[in-house]
């Protein structure tokens, strides 16, 4: 059935805007309408027909609760439903927030300057180095004399870990600061270019790596500079 303009305008106004929307029943408009045409003509005779008639008596008597009883159904109908979605949206939040969080904060490229200087190191060769592990830390300086490069990384490796696997060589272990430590070469290291050295942290380990600088040719062993580096770093290791 075609709804006039005048029709339409008293479906808002009965209805409300959001039950206008969501498909507002015209069967109550047209019954409110036909309310309002039978009482405006018979002034007189409103009153003694309401009793015997039921069915001019049920509009004028339901349609002011329908304007007033009907707007607080769309608020208490649809109120309710995006809340619930909402807060079983934020424990979701909160848990992938909690699953990023990185244990190993410790920052090799935090230790002091003065600590890298007196360890034979140039702290202002400082680089910050890119390593496959997203959740690893790497810091690099290149030594006071240019003849070595020395890298400091975090690793969640465990020491024995390291000592497993068919990567490394001549694994052996010493003593250092009371740490679990181990000093090895990699495997596919064949001209003896560098040595590692990983001691244990409540994380992990902290792995230094002692390699010659471009084509130098220093008479010192590149596990006696690994070892000569990180034990004069010792003390500014995590625990």
């Amino acid at each position: 059935m075609k709804i006039s303009a005048s029709k339409q305008l008293m479906v808002a106004v009965t209805c409300g805007a959001s039950l206008l929307l969501s498909g507002c029943n015209e069967e109550i408009v047209l019954r409110s309408e036909t309310s309002s045409m039978t009482a405006a003509p018979s002034p007189t005779t409103a009153a003694p027909t309401t009793a015997p008639s039921t069915t001019t008596a049920a509009p004028s008597t339901t349609t002011a609760p329908d304007s007033t009883t009907t707007q607080p159904h769309p608020i208490t109908t649809t109120r309710p439903n995006p809340f619930p979605e909402t807060t079983r949206t934020e424990p979701t939040t909160t848990t992938t927030t909690t699953v990023v969080v990185d244990p190993a904060s410790w920052d090799p490229c935090a230790i002091p300057s003065g600590s890298i200087a007196a360890a034979g190191l140039d702290p202002a060769t400082k680089e910050r180095r890119s390593l496959p592990n997203p959740r690893a830390w790497g810091c690099q300086w290149l030594s006071s004399d240019g003849n070595y490069e020395l890298l400091i990384e975090t690793d969640d490796r465990t020491v024995d870990e390291i000592a497993q696997s068919p990567k490394v060589v001549n694994v052996r272990r010493i003593a250092f600061f009371g740490r679990r430590t181990i000093v090895f070469n990699a495997r596919q290291d064949g001209n003896n270019i560098g040595c590692l050295l990983a001691t244990e942290t409540s994380f992990g380990n902290v792995l230094f790596t002692a390699r010659k600088h471009a084509d130098q040719q220093p008479e010192q062993e590149p596990c006696d500079a690994v070892q000569q580096f990180a034990g004069k770093l010792g003390i500014s290791l995590p625990s």
